[in-house]
């Protein structure tokens, strides 16, 4: 009896653990994307308006026209760029809009990334309670999920399902890239060194999920499932 008392604790105290590290780097997550936005951001901002007001006082036969030109156009990319690092660091768009919209964006933007038509389907309504820190953990799963299948597994078609069956939330990602099995993965977690693997499981275990890899012929899936609940804690 002692000793399951005793495993019970050590796998409570294993799961605060994890939480503080998880938690740890959200909050660093936000501090840099706090410093890229209002910091950086607000340099390169004021740099261009410099450059296109300079443009702007330029004769038309100026030797420095086309430098300049090029030069400013280097900067608004440079501004896309760390708005987007900034928006993906803090899920902003998560906390304003849902987790439902989050994903249905998401899957917009890998369609553009992989070339070929996505698709997000779901059961849920869209006003269904969820405490914030689960949809956190939802969000950046299949953030990670998705940014490891295109880096690795090449896929040109992916789909997102998200259901809910009773008392239990479900994520499926079905695509027709590389897959890997339920072995494949868990030899990855033991034996590998990627740091997106380790944070998958990690999260998984956070939610008391659990995380299938399967392998078809013609592409293959990942899905992860989780205790489904409506108690919304005031954080």
């Amino acid at each position: 009896m002692m000793n399951v008392k005793f495993d019970i604790e050590l796998k409570n105290k294993e799961l605060e653990m994890l939480n503080a590290v998880v938690q740890a780097q959200q909050d660093e997550r936000t501090l840099i994307a706090q410093n890229l936005h209002d910091e950086v951001g607000s340099i390169l901002s004021m740099a261009h308006r410099n450059v296109r007001l300079t443009l702007s006082n330029l004769p038309n036969d100026s030797p420095l026209l086309e430098d300049l030109e090029f030069t400013s156009d280097v900067l608004d990319q440079s501004i896309e760029k760390i708005r987007s690092i900034s928006q993906g660091m803090l899920p902003h768009f998560l906390l304003k809009f849902g987790l439902l919209k989050t994903l249905q964006r998401l899957m917009l933007q890998t369609e553009k990334t992989v070339g070929h038509p996505c698709s997000f389907t779901t059961n849920l309504a869209s006003d269904i309670p969820m405490p914030k820190q689960q949809e956190i953990h939802v969000y950046y799963l299949v953030l990670e999920l998705l940014n490891n299948l295109i880096k690795h597994g090449h896929p040109q078609h992916v789909d997102l399902t998200f259901m809910r069956n009773e008392d239990r939330l479900s994520v499926v990602l079905n695509h027709d890239g590389v897959a890997i099995s339920q072995s494949d993965y868990e030899h990855l977690l033991n034996d590998g060194d990627g740091v997106g693997l380790l944070s998958v499981a990690h999260r998984i275990t956070l939610i008391s999920g659990e995380v299938f890899y399967q392998r078809n012929p013609e592409g293959g899936s990942i899905e992860f499932s989780m205790p489904y609940t409506n108690t919304i804690i005031e954080e």
